[in-house]
């Protein structure tokens, strides 16, 4: 098998419904056919899905506390007093902020608001916080927001010093909550009718109960950013936050804001992926790289110097930030090589050196490309602060508090959490969570793509691109649709940026896959190929038309270009790595079977189309993954790899036995493995390289016509070798094979060598030798002269 694809939802769709809703509210099939599978399927539901009306909020006074909080604040209004906004640091944190302080303010209220510093205090309330804060502020009252429900003593050390407290929070309740007023509408008896508003969306609640909706609507704009950032999902109350305020935002209400989204040099409207993407990583920036109250002061700031300051500051930051997250996620990445990648579920990582801020972005980037929950600790003093991320159908909550008695705090929700832990209790914790995640299905670990429809080719137009547009805003829980179509033969084109590829079908639909060039061969094999696509609007001189985004796609069969498999079998000859003291296994053929692991750890390594299907008939299902050429995700799943390139995303520390279905041309790759990979390697008893090396011509009269060619060349520059060839345009009368056996016998005679930069082959016009003093040569001719006196 290859990739999964899953769709979402597979009960059937009841035609009667779809034509009764496209006609009677005049919507395109397909979008109702969507919403009907997102359980939108009557036309009251429709209309309030798709018309966002302020009515449609719910009364603020059935969350439970709502009340209580608001007549405390009525009284703290009516007799002046000081208060304390006490917030996070991240965008839900520093948004709910802004949206209380200001509203407040308005009220007037003397207001200081706290944000705290990510690395000297963490998340959520702190003892020394409070009491700096009642030392140097003396506050009636102390509001938190996006934070509180797991600070008990906290609440109690602040209500023994006689300050009133009040918790505005979303997260999961602790085991026991703080004693005193408590707005979250995650409480077991609370009546709101849903409980997973974000931070801001709570606060958002406080000013509606507090100022009416007139008062709230105010502050939609922040409340969306929040809403988007957090990644609660986009449905009921927090789609309509994010509806109606993408319109506020839109209409340049905020001055910071406003002043952000010049800078961007957006087109059109701002979507609610220019939040997700563009907008909330610089609002988080400012407390992952430095001081978070500077994007507080961003939101609530009527200065626009001080707007333009702040917001050169953090786009310094963010520019930072990403630098930083790519340096700890590679680090992350070669620390893995000394985790059991085999057998454990979750990656759980521990730096005494690396950065807390950024901790988080780097356990989602992990969770994403290795599909297994990830932890990842650091070191804060006396104890270490830990980040996690997970997959969906697996609750990081839930193993938290699996492993409660080895924590000193956590919290957070079922996707992303936070919690702190005593450097001696984290090999148990390691052992814990790996043994709570060994209950669950291996299905949930492999490798899937959800999409929502079929889609024939000839369906996909701008009335249907037109009609989706009206699903936005799209994020967590409700995602942009995708659809599943077939293609036959498809046209695959570089782009001007080779990463990326342009697609044509039979049908002339255009279609863009990003980064997808070491998968570009998926696109090239005979016979129908299952696209998931995005659709999306493309403007161009003025002029709309569709815009295909792939996704993932899955072919009948693998594609496999043999001359170019067989360059890469003789480009193994280049790998020098002493030879003395190799660690192999030989087996038979009938022995396969029995050398294959489960769906982690076995790579089986072909070199040819010949060899890839005796691998697949030799191994049935049971490796899960078929690539050629490149690793297509660097998850260490079983797989079959035809004549691969051991780069970046074929970490070999991941696998506990490499399997050739064929001898490798030298023992050189065999010891690059050895001093690679810990895994058990295994050859073939019977030695097949005569069939490799039949096609190689070892004549002078070749070698001479290629190094000419080489010297007729000397200003050509490429990537690699093989695009080198490419530009050369010799294919008719020499191959690919026999060009890089050439170079890399000229190279080892130092006839050429290799210009610094680009690939550029630099002759040696003075330097005089014979062919047979190359070990290549001499192989080569050793093996060809075996196959012929066979």
């Amino acid at each position: 098998m290859n990739l999964q694809l899953i769709k979402r939802n597979d009960n059937p769709i009841d035609a009667a419904t779809v034509r009764h809703l496209s006609e009677t509210l005049k919507l395109h099939p397909k979008l109702v056919e969507l919403l009907v599978l997102r359980g939108i399927s009557d036309e009251a539901a429709v209309h309030r899905f798709l018309v966002p009306d302020v009515a449609n909020f719910h009364d603020p006074f059935l969350m439970k506390g709502m009340a209580e909080a608001k007549a405390r604040l009525e009284q703290a209004i009516e007799a002046n007093e000081k208060i304390v906004v006490y917030g996070d640091y991240d965008a839900d944190g520093i948004c709910a902020s802004a949206i209380l302080t200001l509203y407040l303010s308005s009220r007037g209220l003397d207001v200081y608001t706290h944000i705290p510093n990510r690395i000297g205090e963490g998340y959520g309330l702190n003892i020394d916080s409070i009491e700096h804060i009642i030392e140097s502020v003396c506050p009636d009252l102390i509001l938190t927001c996006d934070c509180g429900i797991s600070g008990h003593e906290e609440v109690e050390y602040a209500l023994d010093l006689g300050v009133d407290m009040i918790v505005t929070d979303h997260h999961e309740l602790a085991e026991k909550l703080p004693e005193c007023t408590v707005i979250n509408p995650k409480q077991t008896d609370c009546n709101y009718p849903i409980n997973y508003l974000c931070g801001a969306g709570v606060a958002l609640k406080l000013v509606q109960a507090m100022g009416g909706t007139d008062a709230m609507q105010e502050y939609l704009d922040l409340a969306a950013i929040a809403t988007v950032a957090d990644l609660v999902p986009l449905y009921d109350e927090n789609r309509l936050i994010v509806q109606l305020g993408l319109k506020r935002i839109n209409g340049g209400f905020n001055l910071g804001l406003r002043h952000l989204i010049a800078g961007l040099s957006l087109d059109g409207d701002i979507t609610s992926g220019d939040i997700a993407y563009k907008l909330a990583p610089r609002i988080n920036a400012a407390g992952r790289m430095g001081d978070a109250y500077r994007a507080f002061v961003l939101l609530t700031t009527s200065d626009p110097a001080q707007a333009d300051e702040i917001i050169e500051s953090i786009n310094n930051d963010n520019a930072k930030r990403k630098e930083a997250c790519d340096a700890l996620y590679n680090e992350a990445v070669a620390d893995l090589s000394y985790e059991d990648m085999v057998h454990d579920r979750a990656i759980i990582l521990s730096h005494p050196s690396w950065e807390k801020g950024i901790t988080g972005i780097v356990a989602a980037r992990l969770t994403n490309d290795f599909r297994r929950p990830s932890f990842i600790l650091v070191n804060a003093g006396d104890s270490y602060k830990g980040t996690c991320r997970s997959i969906d159908g697996i609750n990081v909550y839930e193993i938290l508090t699996a492993a409660a008695d080895l924590l000193i705090e956590y919290g957070g929700h079922s996707q992303a959490a936070g919690f702190s832990i005593r450097e001696e209790n984290i090999a148990a914790f390691k052992n814990r969570v790996n043994t709570y995640l060994a209950k669950f299905p291996d299905a949930l670990f492999l490798p899937q793509m959800q999409y929502d429809l079929d889609i024939a080719l000839d369906e996909i137009d701008m009335e249907l691109v037109d009609s989706l547009e009206r699903l936005e805003p799209t994020g967590n829980s409700f995602t942009k649709p995708l659809f599943l179509t077939r293609a036959g033969n498809v046209k695959v084109t570089l782009c001007k940026n080779a990463n990326h590829t342009q697609i044509t079908t039979e049908s002339g639909l255009q279609i863009f896959a990003f980064n997808f060039y070491k998968q570009n061969h998926f696109l090239l094999s005979e016979g129908d190929k299952e696209l998931i696509l995005e659709l999306q609007r493309n403007m161009y001189n003025g002029r709309a038309s569709v815009k295909s985004i792939l996704r993932a796609v899955r072919p009948q069969s693998l594609y496999i270009n043999d001359r170019t498999a067989a360059a890469n079998y003789v480009k193994n000859l280049n790998v020098r790595v002493p030879t003395d003291k190799i660690r192999v296994s030989t087996y038979r053929e009938t022995q396969f079977a029995d050398l294959l692991g489960g769906a982690y750890g076995t790579l089986v390594v072909a070199f040819d189309k010949a060899g890839y299907d005796k691998a697949v008939r030799l191994s049935g299902d049971s490796l899960l993954l078929r690539d050629f050429l490149y690793a297509q995700t660097k998850n260490n799943y079983s797989r079959i790899i035809v004549a691969p390139e051991f780069d970046e995303n074929l970490l070999l520390f991941g696998y506990d036995r490499i399997i050739f279905i064929d001898r490798p041309i030298s023992d050189g790759l065999l010891a690059y493995l050895n001093k690679h990979t810990k895994a058990e390697i295994y050859i073939p008893e019977e030695d097949s390289r005569k069939r490799f090396v039949q096609a190689i011509d070892v004549s002078r009269e070749t070698f001479g016509r290629c190094y000419e060619l080489i010297k007729r060349n000397a200003t050509l520059s490429a990537s690699n070798i093989y695009s080198y060839y490419k530009k050369l345009r010799v294919s008719e009368t020499v191959s690919e094979a026999q060009f890089v056996f050439c170079v890399i016998v000229f190279m080892e005679l130092k006839l050429i060598g290799i210009a610094r930069g680009d690939f550029r082959l630099i002759v040696n016009p003075f330097f005089k030798t014979e062919l047979s003093d190359s070990p290549s040569y001499r192989l080569v001719s050793s093996l060809r002269q075996d196959g012929e006196n066979v």
